[in-house]
């Protein structure tokens, strides 16, 4: 029997050395993996070590024992060897990683990467509606629509704008005045949180329909927690010529109503109720329980912060059917909130009040108007 030790890098290589020297038939007795020669050895991959044999007769008589380890070797050198290619594979994988962050260290990101420049049309607008306080999904939601009807090319760039605008318009809808009186009389309700100006706004409403709608008008207050609020409502009264009656107890609005039969159009003014305070809630809807038919208006001031605004809504949800009523415009600089509301609420503007002026300060919301200040065209 002819046997042969053959030193090769895996084994793999060293099978095809037996193969080439020794043939087919040749026989694995021992394969190991073992050190390379010298100090460096230790970092190295080792090397496979493997001892074969033949009959030199070349005739092939191998014992069952013998060729079922010969079987048994023969797969073990197998699975070393996909065990090799594997270590091979990672040891690849591992080195092209470190080139690639090598490479990377000496990379300025700043330089070699930009990000996709965005639509400069879109985004100019875009700000422009966030600076005036537009909701980002409310913004987002409008130009949507407008970039699916034409390019945001700078080109185009004042046809975007207009398309905005009448897409702003769209939303705030047309204004709801006090409505015209058909049958019998009007009550109007005013309802909002404190400090936001309702005895005002009811006076400067006051004013308008008694002097340039020829209605004949009276005033109810159910604000007695401010003692002022009747001092200010008795003095405008008296310059009016509009009666007044104060109410303390809900209970006691059916009586104020029945003086006040004769009249067509009758105002009410609500104690400003801290929106947090459910209590105090409470006290509204009961006087409003004693209204039939009454026509609401929430009164909202435009500095208000979006999110308030929001929690008043929820606060007032008890009431169903109401107009929105915007004060101290002159007092604030954006009107994206105006927008936002109209659009949260569902319900149609009202009036807009923009200073202290009894009668002068209160108009009609003008939509066209609004929306020219929400994308920049009016500051006014």
């Amino acid at each position: 029997m002819k046997v042969k030790r053959y030193i090769a890098n895996d084994a793999q290589e060293a099978m095809l050395k037996v193969k080439a020297e020794l043939g087919n038939n040749a026989v694995i007795l021992h394969s190991r993996k073992i050190r390379r020669p010298g100090v460096l050895g230790f970092f190295k991959k080792p090397l496979i070590e493997m001892v074969a044999a033949i009959e030199e007769n070349g005739e092939k008589k191998v014992n069952p024992l013998l060729e079922n380890s010969h079987r048994t070797n023969w797969q073990g050198v197998l699975e070393s060897s996909k065990i090799d290619q594997l270590q091979n594979q990672m040891g690849s994988i591992h080195e092209l990683l470190n080139n690639m962050l090598t490479k990377m260290e000496h990379i300025d990101t700043s330089k070699s990467f930009q990000a996709p420049k965005k639509d400069e049309v879109y985004e100019k607008y875009y700000n422009i509606l966030l600076q005036n306080d537009v909701d980002t999904g409310v913004a987002e939601k409008i130009l949507s629509i407008v970039k699916k009807q034409m390019s945001f090319s700078k080109e185009n760039e004042e046809a975007v704008k207009n398309a905005i605008k009448i897409k702003i318009r769209e939303y705030l809808g047309y204004p709801s005045p006090v409505e015209e009186i058909r049958d019998g009389q009007k009550v109007i309700v005013f309802i909002g949180p404190t400090g936001v100006g309702k005895t005002t706004t009811l006076a400067k409403l006051a004013a308008k329909l008694s002097i340039n709608g020829m209605k004949s008008v009276g005033v109810i207050t159910s604000d007695t927690y401010r003692i002022a609020a009747v001092e200010q409502l008795k003095t405008y009264s008296e310059i009016l010529g509009i009666p007044l009656k104060v109410v303390y107890e809900p209970q006691e609005m059916k009586d104020a109503l029945e003086n006040f039969k004769e009249k067509d159009i009758i105002l009410v003014d609500t104690a400003g109720r801290n929106h947090k305070n459910g209590e105090q809630l409470e006290e509204v809807k009961q006087l409003i329980r004693h209204i039939p038919n009454p026509e609401t208006f929430l009164v909202i001031s435009a500095t208000t912060g979006y999110k308030d605004i929001k929690n008043i809504v929820h606060a007032y949800g008890f009431i169903k059917d109401y107009k929105l009523l915007f004060t101290k415009l002159d007092e604030c600089s954006t009107k994206g909130n105006i927008l936002n509301t109209k659009i949260f609420t569902g319900k149609n503007l009202s009036y807009l009040t923009t200073g202290q002026s009894v009668p002068d300060d209160i108009e009609l919301a003008n939509p066209e108007k609004i929306a020219s200040i929400i994308v920049g065209e009016s500051n006014e």
